[in-house]
């Protein structure tokens, strides 16, 4: 059987860690990915855009992004 001592909290504590910058890293990614996603279709600069990632009780993730812009672009032409 193995032993749960404080070695064993450190590393359950360092690996929720490790996993939490992942998913920190993989935010930022995402959030670049797809501010030159939405530039295509909005005017929008750095700051009107925001990326979220919650984990469900389930173990899922679910990306929010939200974007505010006062002009969309259709097909090359302004809205």
């Amino acid at each position: 059987m193995a032993e749960r001592g404080p070695s064993a909290r450190r590393t359950t504590r360092t690996v929720r860690e490790e996993k939490y910058a992942a998913i920190e890293s993989m935010l930022r990614v995402l959030e670049a990915e797809e501010y030159k996603l939405l530039t295509n279709y909005m005017y929008l600069s750095r700051g009107d855009m925001r990326a979220y990632i919650d984990i469900t009780e389930n173990g899922e993730y679910v990306l929010t992004v939200r974007a505010v812009t006062d002009r969309l672009i259709d097909i090359g032409r302004v809205l």
